[in-house]
């Protein structure tokens, strides 16, 4: 649970960065926070806004650095050489969806 509020609050940052930024064209990569559940993190990734849009889609999927997974909260679902996309799964999938249909 403590996982899936802590990504949620990580993907409120990255919703205002991206209306911060929402003058950029789509196509050029900006910086976003690291959604992992590690609290110590402070990692940055380079992702698109219509990359971001396209996981923000669904409420249960964040965008994280890789090796920042969590294979008991969560499984990988995409991947390339500047992130990675995870979809919660049971108790941290519904915390998660929780708070997206919050914001």
């Amino acid at each position: 649970e403590l996982a899936g509020r802590r990504q949620a609050a990580f993907r409120e940052v990255n919703e205002q960065i991206a209306k911060l930024t929402e003058s950029l064209a789509s196509t050029s990569h900006r910086l976003f926070v690291c959604e992992c559940a590690d609290t110590d993190c402070a990692e940055s990734l380079e992702i698109t806004e219509a990359e971001y849009e396209s996981v923000r889609a669904d409420s249960a999927r964040f965008v994280i650095v890789q090796g920042h997974e969590l294979p008991e909260v969560e499984h990988v679902v995409a991947a390339n050489d500047r992130f990675l996309v995870v979809e919660k799964v049971g108790s941290a999938a519904e915390v998660a969806i929780g708070h997206g249909r919050a914001s």
